[in-house]
């Protein structure tokens, strides 16, 4: 039977959470005055030291989603959630440090601009629309209800939109650097409480052996299998597929803001492969955790939990009072870095790659950074709507995943890496067409004539051919369009009219000139 999960506030843990919120809200005020110019609001100046990027990344890409997500598998499977899901993402953060020189070489403000000037403004809308789709803030939100729900005891709907407001007023107000300095105090907060959470729950747990003897009594049968890295029973293409998904990083909208906001390519560089082994740390212990509820359940020390819901079950049980309000802290923290992103990321989107390019091409800063502030509104508005549109939220995640690389991975690694190629105006708006509405397309498809699978907790759908049935999931989308989005591009080339140099580029337009200032 599920134990029902309660956690009692200390005072002291009060004053905690309490305080916490008020800061955020009081460094949102603070770097409201400092906003002048449309890159003072959504990129820090370019001023973002290798130490701030450092925080600003690892508390960004880290949110709720890994936090609940990764000790969810942890509790159900074991080391695997590290292994088989965690690990994939943490190698392409590695791939993308090597990559992020090159990116921050350009003059560009998103990787929608570097479309935009490489292809043209098809290019660039399509592709902007697609990052606003990726970056809603639905689990982040949902999460937070969810925390605030259980803190002060309101309705979930409720706790949604405090959440959803506290994020709003900071990252509206501050941009980019108010978003840069409320992560770093949430990636501190994150990194020591989750830390501390592990090494009290193993000792008080009793160690390995207690641990496992536990698992033995929850399982009825020999947990081997919990510390296996593929968990006994992953085949190689059930890895080939989480694997894809990790490609997700390669054309992560945030990912791009941050190298782009950075002081130089070195900076960026340097960030990305410091805040490597940070980001595995933390998949690791998000494991842990969910594996040692699933033995204090067996232990009989604590009540079964449901499984999304494990980590905070046995971080309730053995953290002492006083300390529970720093970890629910940091899992706010955790979520709240992640949403001030993806707010200001989708109001950029918005503002700077769809209205400014078709609507005012010559709109100043101030109309920039006056609209962006909108965006953050428009944005929030949106994600709201969307967390109580979806239950599935991992059917969502899927979906932004997949409508991110199908459409935007192709054409921009094109255009940065292949110089010897060139580029039409045609094979981007083939490609960033044929990879957003091929995705949408296939998810309609799968969704209104597939069925629920229980089993695999997924929506599937068989298809006939020859007389002989395939089953495709939805998760198959990432696999089957991009061939397609290929062709596509290879065809736009052929037919396509030359397009004229780009804009901007290294050695070229605003790229070439911030270097010289850095220079001088």
């Amino acid at each position: 039977m599920e134990g029902e999960l309660v956690i009692r506030l200390a005072p002291a843990d009060w004053v905690v959470i309490l305080v916490y919120m008020a800061g955020m809200l009081y460094i949102g005020f603070y770097f409201a005055s400092k906003m002048k110019t449309f890159d003072d609001y959504y990129l820090a100046s370019k001023k973002i030291s290798t130490p701030l990027l450092v925080g600003t990344l690892v508390s960004t890409f880290y949110g709720l989603d890994t936090l609940f997500g990764t000790s969810e598998i942890g509790f159900m499977e074991g080391v695997d959630a590290f292994f088989a899901y965690g690990l994939p993402y943490t190698l392409m953060y590695l791939v993308m440090s090597f990559l992020a020189p090159r990116f921050r070489e350009y003059g560009a403000k998103t990787f929608s601009d570097i479309l935009g000037e490489t292809y043209g403004k098809t290019s660039q809308i399509i592709s902007a629309f697609c990052s606003f789709v990726y970056s809603m803030n639905t689990m982040e939100l949902m999460g937070m209800g969810f925390i605030f729900s259980l803190v002060f005891h309101i309705p979930f709907w409720v706790g949604v939109l405090l959440a959803a407001a506290i994020v709003v007023v900071y990252t509206y107000s501050g941009g980019l650097w108010a978003v840069a300095m409320t992560d770093m105090i949430q990636f501190l907060v994150m990194a020591v409480t989750l830390g501390v959470a592990v090494i009290l729950c193993w000792y008080d747990i009793g160690g390995f052996s207690n641990i496992y003897t536990g698992l033995e009594a929850y399982l009825g049968e020999d947990p081997w299998y919990y510390f296996h890295p593929l968990g006994g029973y992953l085949t190689p293409g059930l890895i080939l597929a989480y694997g894809l998904t990790s490609l997700a990083v390669l054309c992560e909208p945030a990912f791009f803001q941050r190298i782009f906001a950075s002081r130089g390519p070195k900076e960026a560089r340097n960030a990305l492969l410091i805040g490597t082994p940070i980001w595995c740390s933390y998949e690791w212990a998000c494991m842990m955790l969910g594996l040692m509820a699933a033995a204090a359940v067996g232990l009989e020390l604590i009540p079964e939990p449901h499984a999304n819901q494990a980590l905070l079950m046995v971080v309730a049980k053995y953290i002492p009072p006083g300390f529970i309000g720093f970890f629910l802290a940091g899992a706010l923290a955790a979520s709240m870095s992640t949403a001030d992103s993806y707010f200001l990321v989708s109001s950029g989107n918005l503002v700077y790659d769809i209205y400014r390019p078709i609507f005012k091409p010559n709109a100043s800063d101030a109309d920039l950074v006056r609209l962006t502030r909108y965006g953050v509104l428009i944005s929030a508005v949106v994600s709201v709507v969307v967390a109580f549109l979806f239950q599935r939220i991992m059917g969502v995640w899927v979906f932004q995943a997949s409508v991110i690389v199908n459409t935007v991975l192709i054409p921009l690694y094109a255009a940065v890496f292949f110089k010897g190629i060139k580029k039409t105006s045609l094979a981007g708006a083939l490609a960033t067409a044929v990879g957003f509405f091929g995705t949408l397309g296939y998810y309609l498809v799968v969704g209104g004539l597939g069925y629920f699978s229980e089993e695999w907790d997924t929506l599937m759908i068989d298809i006939t051919i020859g007389g002989r049935t395939y089953t495709l999931w939805q998760e198959y989308g990432i696999f089957l369009i991009p061939p397609f989005v290929l062709l596509a591009y290879i065809i736009g080339l052929v037919l396509g009219k030359e397009k004229a140099t780009p804009s901007i580029g290294p050695g070229t337009g605003p790229a070439k000139e911030e270097r010289e200032v850095t220079a001088a």
